[in-house]
């Protein structure tokens, strides 16, 4: 059997932490290498189109990772409402244990659009899963399927904003707003029908 690749693993896992917090520019490949406690032959052999190939597997890993509990919280017997509230709560969680620490896709995209093509395709994928993920379970509900995607749409653009705002505040009254707009979106939307 097969040995797992702990390199390419503790690469994507250090860089994933690095870029959350500092983003993609501030972060080197010297400080990912140490961080993960690997040789620049490990980067290059796993990635070899070096940092950018790296970031984008990262927003690809925690991309997913994000989307697969988000699906399994949409698929629990709860309205959509509380579970968009227990999604901002986690996010504020995370950022009062480090106020560097936000949405871990976010600060990668908004570089990537200057600094990656790739990257930026990955995030902008990512981010139309979680969307999807969202309108998708809005549609079980019974939501017609523009309403179902518009909202879904407005839902991750007001989380992701209010996570950029209140890493930017240091201040968590951002996602409480966001919580509150967006059990109006959801309400409002769901009555227009």
């Amino acid at each position: 059997m097969p040995r797992p690749d702990r390199s390419r693993s503790a690469l994507v896992d250090s860089a994933a932490v690095l870029f959350r917090r500092q983003g993609y520019a501030a972060t080197g490949v010297n400080q990912i290498l140490e961080t993960a406690d690997v040789k620049a032959g490990s980067l290059y052999h796993h990635f070899p189109d070096g940092k950018a190939q790296l970031a984008a597997a990262v927003v690809e890993r925690v991309g997913s990772d994000i989307e697969r509990r988000l699906r399994e919280a949409l698929a629990a017997d709860l309205p959509v409402t509380e579970i968009v509230d227990g999604w901002i709560d986690l996010m504020a969680a995370g950022l009062a244990g480090d106020q560097r620490d936000g949405c871990p896709i976010e600060p990668i995209a908004t570089e990537s659009v200057n600094a990656s093509a790739a990257v930026r395709t990955a995030s902008a994928a990512v981010f139309d899963r979680w969307r999807r993920a969202i309108s998708e379970r809005l549609r079980a509900d019974g939501w017609p399927q523009d309403d179902a995607d518009r909202t879904g749409l407005a839902l991750i653009a007001l989380i992701e904003g209010a996570l950029m705002l209140a890493r930017v505040a240091g201040d968590r009254a951002t996602l409480e707003a966001a919580k509150a707009a967006a059990r109006t979106l959801l309400a409002t939307t769901y009555t227009a029908r």
